[in-house]
């Protein structure tokens, strides 16, 4: 289900708010759904379901299961996955298209259209990566998703 790129992105997956947001594609509502931490420079909003989020993390389980090669996603990081490598590059080429650039042009308009992305899943926990250090790399644009099952607060 996640992996069909004929049936695209189920828009059950998306929070109510955040697909109206989508269909109007205003500047009014999506102002609505996001909120400007840094102005000009970091946002968020609640963009998935939690059933999306937890049919992505069974996804990632199950490939980490089978034991298959997995390329690590960057030097910074020793657990995590590069989801183009295991079939989710043309439906994150769909979000990317129909979904995020679509915020993008009411926020960074001079970036789109957007021409590629990274896309991979990195794991923190204690004993392993506990997290991301300062760095600079070669994105005009991060979207990031907060994914877990059990944890609180970032930092």
């Amino acid at each position: 289900e996640l992996f069909d790129e004929d049936a695209g992105w189920n828009p059950e997956w998306f929070e109510p708010s955040f697909m109206e947001a989508l269909r109007k594609n205003t500047k009014e509502d999506w102002e609505s759904v996001i909120t400007e931490h840094l102005p000009g420079a970091v946002f968020s909003c609640k963009m998935f379901n939690e059933a999306f989020c937890n049919l992505l993390i069974e996804e990632v389980d199950n490939f980490a299961a089978t034991g298959l090669p997995a390329r690590r996603p960057n030097s910074m990081n020793n657990y995590g996955i590069i989801l183009n490598e295991i079939g989710w590059r043309p439906m994150v080429n769909d979000l990317q298209d129909n979904v995020l650039a679509k915020i993008s042009h009411h926020h960074w308009p001079h970036i789109t259209p957007f021409d590629s992305h990274h896309t991979f899943i990195v794991r923190y926990k204690e004993g392993e990566d506990l997290g991301l250090d300062m760095h600079t790399d070669d994105s005009d644009v991060t979207f990031n998703l907060c994914l877990g099952r059990t944890f609180a607060g970032a930092g």
